[in-house]
């Protein structure tokens, strides 16, 4: 199986503090300090690889040693990367983050927003690709009407939408395959059902400690959360969690 993931690479720090700070001013000592690669499409492309799909990854990526760090760290992965060169450099954040996995997260570097790249030359990727996840970069919305006209199925992660936000509404629509956090959603079933009447195959709801909801055709399956024994890193456990769901689908799993 082969796996497109379009858009998202970022060098990371995270620093771990005993609690997350208020918003006065005041000195903080780290428990723990750590770099990885981050970014939905690097995460999701790593978690899927790991799963045993053949991943290609295209992302804007700066031509600086944080950008040198993902390319090596992606190709020891066995990731394929696609990468295009982004004049602002590599983007980087860094992730304060608490015991429970409660973060605060701040785009050191965000890199090039809108900058103007060929979708065009990625849709014979994506035609060829068993799956195509894209994420919701502004310099990704450009290939939403292209990837529709190919008659690509989307899969896309829209994280903590709040169910009003006009930047999402293009991704909303694309998706074939929806994942959403229902954290800032409380009306997540509603919104889900309108999804899934709309064309959309699946609609996944995160609930992090509360489990997973999904809706399809077929109706709703509520899944409890796994209790963890200890927490060892929460970044990324989004990516690994529609990893892993996009994986069972394409296996035919229950």
């Amino acid at each position: 199986m082969n796996a497109l993931v379009l858009g998202g690479a970022s060098w990371n720090r995270m620093v771990t503090v005993p609690s997350l700070p208020g918003p006065t001013p005041q000195t903080m000592v780290a428990t723990a300090t750590h770099e990885a690669i981050g970014s939905s499409g690097a995460g999701k492309a790593l978690n899927l690889r790991r799963l045993g799909w053949d991943v290609t990854l295209w992302a804007l990526l700066g031509d600086d040693e944080h950008g040198a760090k993902v390319r090596s760290g992606l190709a020891g992965a066995g990731v394929r990367l696609l990468a295009e060169h982004d004049p602002a450099g590599t983007m980087q954040h860094v992730n304060i983050m608490e015991p429970h996995g409660e973060r605060i997260s701040i785009f050191a570097n965000p890199g090039s927003l809108d900058l103007a790249v060929d979708h065009a030359a990625l849709v014979p990727e994506a035609v060829g690709a068993d799956l195509v996840v894209l994420t919701i970069f502004e310099h990704c919305r450009g290939f939403l009407p292209l990837l529709a006209e190919a008659g690509v199925e989307l899969w896309i992660d829209i994280h903590d939408y709040d169910g009003a936000n006009p930047y999402h509404e293009d991704f909303v629509e694309a998706a074939s395959y929806l994942q959403l956090s229902s954290i800032a959603l409380p009306d997540w079933r509603s919104f889900a059902a309108a999804r899934v009447a709309a064309g959309c195959r699946a609609v996944i709801c995160t609930h992090g400690s509360a489990g997973a909801s999904v809706l399809t055709d077929a109706g709703w399956v509520e899944v409890e959360a796994v209790r963890a024994l200890r927490i060892v890193d929460a970044n990324g456990a989004g990516d690994a969690f529609f990893a892993g769901f996009a994986t069972g689908w394409a296996l035919g799993l229950d």
